[in-house]
């Protein structure tokens, strides 16, 4: 009897499923579709053109590191409100409705794009930031980038006015008043010290104008002039054996 009971027990747990065993599902990863869907409306799809530091030009000197964690870049000498500036991040810069890389993405300002600056400098999210105008009507908060590599310096129109110095085809020496003649739309490494180790402080356009404090020096096959500028200065190299990056002007 006891046997009997103990039976019609068993039967009666199994039948309400006491000892089934249930089997949590795997959920399948998501489709590109449905990640893209999930995206944030105001966080671009990658690749991003702007808040990160492999969307930086790449400089003359070949030397870009867009893996560097991006760190506060100081105001560069010329970057004020009223003043104008240009991009210079290959992939073109965000433009935000707020100095913060959350905030709303209203479009983008292109490489080479000429800008007025409004208001700033502003500091958030470990970059410096400038609301700026295109003159097309899209007006916007933008990051000025790391500071080892720049998205955004003064436009420099030195080299097109109408009197002003022209580059002249001979050696630099101590003294001399140099230009920055890269080629359109590179632009020129400015660091600490010589050699390719050394730590960027700057990148400038062609055009921007410096005086030779020191030098040559030769590191790492290249020869380094130290330049004076507008509240900028460092050591840069002349050229890469093909193309001069620093020129004479009379």
């Amino acid at each position: 009897m006891p046997f009997v009971a103990l039976a019609v027990l068993l039967l009666a747990t199994l039948a309400c499923g006491g000892f089934q065993v249930r089997v949590t599902p795997t959920p399948a990863p998501p489709t590109a579709a449905e990640a893209e869907a999930a995206r944030p409306a105001n966080t671009p799809a990658a690749p991003a053109a702007a808040d990160d530091p492999a969307g930086a030009a790449v400089p003359s000197d070949g030397l870009a590191t867009p893996t560097d964690t991006p760190t506060v870049a100081p105001v560069i000498a010329g970057m004020a409100p009223g003043a104008s500036a240009r991009v210079t991040a290959s992939g073109g810069v965000n433009v935000r409705a707020e100095p913060s890389t959350k905030a709303q993405q209203l479009g983008r300002f292109n490489v080479n794009t000429n800008l007025t600056l409004l208001e700033g400098p502003r500091q958030a999210d470990n970059y410096t930031w400038w609301r700026a105008d295109n003159g097309a009507g899209l007006v916007g908060w933008v990051a000025s980038g790391p500071e080892n590599d720049p998205w955004l310096v003064p436009a420099v129109a030195a080299a097109e006015t109408p009197g002003a110095p022209k580059p002249v085809n001979r050696d630099i020496k101590v003294g001399d008043r140099v230009q920055v003649t890269t080629e359109q739309g590179q632009v020129l490494t400015v660091r600490n010290d010589v050699g390719t180790s050394a730590t960027p402080i700057a990148r400038v356009l062609r055009g921007t104008l410096f005086t030779v404090k020191g030098g040559p020096v030769k590191q790492d096959n290249f020869t380094w002039w130290e330049l004076e500028g507008d509240k900028l200065n460092g050591w840069a190299a002349e050229g890469d054996g093909t193309t001069r990056w620093l020129t004479p002007v009379e």
